[in-house]
C-alpha cells in the first residue's frame, strides 16, 4: 500500500518538473529556429536595402536617353559632367563606342587613374554584357586606394553608358550592424572575391578555389539557410541571399558556438534539475513513508464517506504531526456543515440561482430567455434598456416593449426559424426605427438544450454596434470629402504644367522632360483621386454606367501602348494579342479601359526584371474574355480570399508601391457590368485576371457618323 502511494506521489512530482524540462529543451530548438530568422531577416534586409539602392541608381541614370540622341561632343561632355555633380558617390561617367573606345568622359580629378582615355576592350566586365548588350554590375576593386565598382549601361544607337562608383555609399547600407560578437556579413561577386567583409579581414580575397560552400551557391542560385563550415572549417550558421540586380551574394553567418550558447546552457540546466528532482523526491517519500501515508488514509476513507453522504462518520483527531490534527479538526467540521446544508437543498438552489442571475446582469450585452413557447423567462438591464428605447416605451413597460419588438418583421424574420427548430442558431445585423436617431444591433438567437439535447427555450443576445457605423461613416465621410477636395489642385497643376511644357524652348529637351515627367506623375495622382471617388460612389450606388459599342483590339493596343514606357522601365515585354480584328464588347469605355490598366499595372508591379505581361482578347461562347497574363511571381492561395478587399495589398519582397484600391475599383466596375474577375495564380509560375463581357455588334456607318 504504501509502495503504491510513494509511487503516485513520485508520479505526482517528478511529471510536472520532468515536463518542465522537456518544454526548457523543446525552447532550445525554438531558440534554434529564432537564430535561423535573425540571420534570415539580416540577409533579407540587406537583400532589399542593396536592390533599392540600384533601383535609386536606376532612376539617376535616368539622362542616358538624352545622352544617346545628343551627337555634339561638347553637349555629351556637358551632360556626362552634370550627372557627376549631382551624384556624389559617382567618380566617373563615360561615353564609350561599340568597341570599347572613350568618346566622352567626365571624371573626379582627384583620382589620376582615370585621365588617362578608356579602352574597355579587355575589360571582363564588358566582354561579358557585350554579346547579349545587356546592362550589368562588376565586382568591386581598389584603385589608388579607394575601392569602386562599375556598370555598363547599354544605349539605344547600340553605344554604353559606363558609371564608376564609389563603393562607400553601398558599404555603409551593407556593414551597419553587427552579427553576434564573432558573426560577419559578406558580400561576394560572381568570381568568388569578397568584395564586401563586415570585419575588413577578407576584402579583394578570393574563396571560390578553396570553399566548395560557394562553389554549390554559384550552382544553385536560390535563397540559402542553414549550417555549414567557413573558408578556415570552423562550424557556423547563417543564410545567404543572391541579389540579381548586382550579381553578387549577400550572406550573414556566425560561429555555432556562439549561436548556440543559450541553447546549450539551457539543455543542461534542464538534465541537472530533472537529476536533482528525482533525488529531492527519493528523500521526500522516505520521509512521507515514516510520517504521512498513515494519516492520509485515515482521511481518505473520511473523503470516500463524503462521498456517500455519510456525514455523520468523523475521522480521528489525535493521529499524526499536529497539522494532521488540525486537518482531522476541520475535516469533521466541514462534514458537519455538509450536513446543515443537506438538509437545506432549497438555501443551495436559491444560492445557485442568485449566482447565475448575477453574472446575467454583469453582462455588458443585453441577454433575453424565453421558454418553449416564446414567453418571456428573463432579460438582464442592458437587454430591458435596449427593447424600451427601441420600442419607445416608458421605463416601466418593458413586457409591452417585448411585444412590440415580436411585431416587426425583421426581429421575427430572425427568431422564427430558431423557434420552429429550423435552425439550431441565427445571427443578422440591422437598423431598428427609432426616432432621432438611427440604431444598430447585431442580434445572435440560440436554442438552449439539456444535456440529453431537449431543446427547453432560446437565449437572445443583443450587441449594440450603433456607435461603430457611426464612426465608420464618419471615417468614410471624411476619406471621401479630402480625397475630392484633392482634385481641384491636382487638375490645376496639370494644366499649368501643360502651359509649361508647350513654353518649354525646342533646344532645352532635359528641362521638357523633366516637366512632362512631373506632368505624368500629376496625372497618376489625379488618376488615384479619381479611382478612390469612383469607388466611393460605385459603393453608395452612384456611380453612372454608360455601355456603348467597344472595339476591342484599338482598346487593348492603347492601353499596352499607354503602359509601354512602365514596363520599359522594369525592362519587361509587354504585349498585346487580339487575333479577331472584328471583336466589340458592350460597355463604359472609360471605366473599362482604368479596369484593364489598374490589372495590367499590378502585372508590371509584380513581375521580376526581363519578365513577360500579355494583354489579351478572345472570343469564348459566353462572350468576350478580356485577360491580363504574366509570368511575375504569383499570389500565395492565402492571399487570394482579400486580394480584392479594399487598401488589401499582396506583401512583396520589393515593397512595391500602392494603396491597395485599385482592384478593388476593378472588381465594383466588372461586376457593375454584369460579370465577374477571375483569378488564376501559382507562387513562383504567374498570375492570370480576365472576365467575360457581353458581346456587342460592330456600328454601322450611319450610327458612327451620328
Amino acid at each position: 500500500m504504501r509502495n503504491r502511494w510513494f509511487l503516485i506521489i513520485l508520479a505526482i512530482v517528478v511529471i510536472p518538473v520532468t515536463m518542465t524540462c522537456v518544454k526548457i529543451v523543446q525552447y532550445a530548438r525554438e531558440s534554434k529556429e529564432q537564430v535561423y530568422d535573425l540571420h534570415r531577416h539580416i540577409v533579407n534586409a540587406l537583400s532589399l536595402n542593396t536592390t533599392t539602392y540600384f533601383q535609386q541608381l536606376n532612376m539617376r541614370l535616368a539622362f542616358a536617353p538624352l545622352l544617346a540622341r545628343t551627337r555634339e561632343w561638347g553637349e555629351q561632355v556637358g551632360i556626362l559632367n552634370n550627372a557627376l555633380l549631382s551624384n556624389s558617390d559617382f567618380a566617373c561617367v563615360a561615353l564609350v563606342g561599340p568597341d570599347g573606345k572613350e568618346l566622352a568622359k567626365a571624371f573626379d580629378s582627384k583620382l589620376h587613374y582615370l585621365v588617362a582615355p578608356l579602352d574597355l576592350s579587355q575589360n571582363a566586365l564588358f566582354k561579358k554584357v557585350s554579346p547579349d548588350r545587356h546592362a550589368d554590375t562588376g565586382a568591386v576593386y581598389v584603385k589608388d586606394g579607394v575601392s569602386f565598382f562599375d556598370i555598363l549601361y547599354p544605349l539605344e544607337n547600340g553605344e554604353w553608358m559606363y558609371v564608376t562608383i564609389r563603393w562607400e555609399q553601398l558599404k555603409k547600407i551593407l556593414f551597419d550592424q553587427q552579427v553576434g560578437r564573432r558573426g560577419f556579413i559578406w558580400l561576394i561577386d560572381e568570381t568568388g572575391t569578397v568584395a564586401g567583409d563586415s570585419r575588413e579581414e577578407r576584402t579583394g580575397q578570393s574563396v571560390l578555389s578553396h570553399w566548395p560552400f560557394f562553389q554549390e551557391r554559384l550552382d544553385n542560385r536560390e535563397s540559402w539557410l542553414g549550417e555549414f563550415d567557413d573558408p578556415n572549417g570552423l562550424p557556423s550558421v547563417g543564410a545567404g541571399q543572391w541579389i540579381p540586380s548586382a550579381g553578387w551574394f549577400v550572406m550573414s553567418a556566425q560561429p555555432q558556438a556562439e549561436a548556440y550558447a543559450k541553447m546549450s546552457r539551457l539543455k543542461w540546466q534542464a538534465y541537472f534539475w530533472v537529476v536533482v528532482s528525482i533525488i529531492g523526491i527519493g528523500i521526500f517519500g522516505y520521509f512521507w513513508l515514516r510520517h504521512i501515508s498513515g494519516p492520509i488514509t485515515k482521511l481518505a476513507g473520511g473523503v470516500v464517506n463524503v462521498t456517500k453522504r455519510k456525514f455523520d462518520v468523523k475521522v480521528p483527531e489525535d493521529f499524526g504531526l499536529e497539522e494532521f490534527r488540525a486537518l482531522g479538526r476541520a475535516f469533521n467540521q466541514m462534514t458537519q456543515e455538509l450536513q446543515v446544508y443537506n438538509d437545506m437543498q432549497v438555501e443551495k438552489i436559491v444560492d445557485e440561482k442568485t449566482k447565475i442571475e448575477a453574472m446575467l446582469y454583469s453582462i455588458q450585452d443585453g441577454i433575453i430567455m424565453t421558454n418553449d413557447k416564446s414567453d418571456l423567462l428573463f432579460a438582464n438591464e442592458p437587454a430591458r434598456q435596449w427593447a424600451m428605447d427601441v420600442a419607445g416605451r416608458g421605463k416601466d413597460a418593458f413586457e409591452k416593449s417585448w411585444q412590440s419588438l415580436q411585431e416587426y418583421p425583421p426581429w421575427m424574420d430572425l427568431l422564427d426559424p430558431v423557434l420552429k427548430n429550423e435552425k439550431p442558431s441565427a445571427s443578422q445585423e440591422f437598423e431598428f426605427p427609432v426616432k432621432g436617431r438611427a440604431r444598430w444591433a447585431r442580434v445572435l438567437a440560440q436554442q438552449v438544450l439539456t444535456d440529453e439535447g431537449r431543446r427547453i427555450g432560446m437565449m437572445i443576445v443583443i450587441h449594440d454596434v450603433t456607435q461603430d457605423k457611426e464612426l465608420d461613416k464618419m471615417k468614410e465621410d471624411f476619406f471621401n470629402g479630402i480625397t475630392h477636395d484633392l482634385r481641384t489642385p491636382l487638375a490645376a497643376t496639370i494644366g499649368y504644367l501643360g502651359l509649361s511644357e508647350i513654353e518649354v524652348p525646342e533646344e532645352n529637351k532635359e528641362l521638357g522632360t523633366l516637366v512632362g515627367s512631373a506632368k505624368q506623375s500629376a496625372k497618376r495622382a489625379l488618376s488615384l483621386v479619381e479611382t478612390i471617388l469612383s469607388l466611393a460612389r460605385l459603393q453608395a450606388g452612384k456611380l453612372a454606367i454608360n455601355p456603348v459599342p467597344i472595339h476591342v483590339k484599338p482598346m487593348v493596343n492603347k492601353i499596352a501602348g499607354d503602359l509601354h514606357f512602365q514596363a520599359m522601365a522594369k525592362k519587361l515585354t509587354l504585349t498585346a494579342e487580339c487575333d479577331d480584328a472584328s471583336l466589340w464588347v458592350k460597355a463604359d469605355q472609360g471605366l473599362m479601359e482604368r479596369v484593364i490598366e489598374n490589372i495590367t499595372g499590378n502585372a508590371i508591379k509584380y513581375t521580376m526584371e526581363k519578365g513577360w505581361v500579355k494583354i489579351y482578347a478572345k472570343a469564348v461562347p459566353e462572350g468576350i474574355e478580356i485577360g491580363v497574363q504574366d509570368n511575375g511571381r504569383g499570389i500565395p492561395q492565402e492571399a487570394l480570399k482579400k486580394l480584392f478587399g479594399k487598401f488589401e495589398q499582396v506583401k512583396a519582397e520589393d515593397k512595391a508601391v500602392g494603396f491597395g484600391i485599385g482592384l478593388s475599383f476593378s472588381k465594383g466596375i466588372v461586376e457593375a457590368h454584369g460579370s465577374t474577375i477571375n483569378v488564376d495564380s501559382e507562387v513562383g509560375k504567374g498570375s492570370k485576371f480576365y472576365f467575360v463581357l457581353e458581346k456587342a455588334a460592330a456600328p454601322s456607318a450611319t450610327a458612327k457618323a451620328a
